[in-house]
């Protein structure tokens, strides 16, 4: 296998060069007009209301979300974590219907490709065809990206089917332009956040193929404001959280899910606070760096939702040959106001 192109540009000091400072992620899209005039009423000190999550909006999610993630009593609970510290991991996120065709569409397409389990990770080109494209530079980062609107035409009765010619990817597509692109999901993230409203979306749907694909943090993915990050992630195992067994010093539970939280085959997305020191700074992630701020691990059908200001980066460690699956996600930012005052990573 031939080392990647431009692989002699992936050092720290071009990392840190390379558009600092710079959006690189492209521009913010308008969440439906009538949702925003909807929802940016003011009350009579002139102050922006919060969104109101209504009924109509619950059941229209309810298509697909889990619906324990709709109660009122789990929607405090999870807004007073959120405010606490700044994410929040929601486990089980999809209703099983989604859940379960996403999950057979994904197993089908890495047992076609045969990565992942140990296989020899050979082929660069592997998953890449017209909707799956590979995106770079290698010395910033590699994984295949679904071509935006390939799925758009997935009906409803091609959505609620067991067909096996489905790509993981029209689902996912869908997700994003029919749940994701709501109105009634950007009022749900606006109460649940207390961020309001968003602002705007931007996004991708990506699958790290193991033994291949990652990203790195460099200073040209910083944000000029602050952002959500929301990020709905598939890969093997039931998305169940392990418990830790002090005498065997073991992580308990479904071997996929203990294999992805342990971090030893990556796939984690790390968020790190921006050095401004050229000197002495390492490449190299190192768990025990004080400038990391919060580790999320992958986990099956899981919605991070995670606020990072302009002065945090992020990036998704090399996923080793040895997991489990790829990692596919649907990972969005959402333009939200600024609340350094209350939100902050730990």
């Amino acid at each position: 296998k031939e080392a990647p192109s431009q692989i002699e540009n992936a050092t720290l000091q071009r990392l840190k060069s390379t558009g600092k400072g710079e959006n690189t992620e492209g521009a913010f899209q308008p969440i439906a007009d009538e949702a925003i005039s909807a929802t940016a009423e003011t009350n009579d000190n002139g102050t922006e209301l919060e969104p109101v999550f209504n009924k109509e909006d619950s059941k229209f999610l309810g298509e697909y979300i889990n619906k324990a993630y709709l109660s009122e009593e789990s929607l405090n609970e999870i807004r007073k974590r959120f405010e606490e510290e700044s994410s929040v991991k929601l486990r089980h996120f999809l209703n099983d219907e989604w859940s379960s065709k996403i999950k057979d569409a994904f197993k089908r397409q890495d047992e076609g490709d045969k990565v992942g389990l140990n296989n020899p990770s050979l082929d660069y080109h592997v998953g890449v065809n017209e909707k799956w494209k590979a995106v770079g530079p290698a010395h910033k980062q590699r994984f295949l990206q679904y071509q935006e609107g390939s799925g758009s035409a997935l009906s409803a009765k091609k959505a609620s089917s067991s067909d096996d010619a489905v790509d993981i990817g029209e689902y996912l597509d869908h997700l994003k332009q029919n749940l994701f692109q709501s109105a009634e999901f950007g009022r749900w993230i606006g109460w649940l956040s207390s961020l309001g409203f968003p602002l705007g979306y931007r996004g991708r749907i990506r699958r790290f193929r193991p033994g291949l694909d990652y990203t790195v943090a460099h200073y040209g993915i910083l944000t000029t404001n602050a952002v959500l990050d929301t990020t709905l992630c598939f890969c093997g195992g039931d998305g169940d959280q392990c418990s830790f067994d002090e005498e065997t010093n073991e992580l308990i539970g479904c071997d996929d899910d203990a294999i992805w939280e342990s971090g030893d085959v990556g796939g984690f997305e790390c968020y790190i606070e921006a050095d401004d020191d050229d000197e002495g700074a390492e490449a190299e992630y190192d768990e025990e760096d004080d400038t990391q701020l919060l580790s999320v691990s992958a986990s099956f059908n899981t919605l991070s939702l995670v606020y990072r200001d302009p002065g945090t980066m992020k990036f998704v460690k090399y996923i080793g040959s040895g997991a489990p699956s790829s990692r596919w996600d649907i990972a969005l930012e959402y333009d939200v106001k600024a609340d350094e005052d209350e939100h902050q990573l730990p």
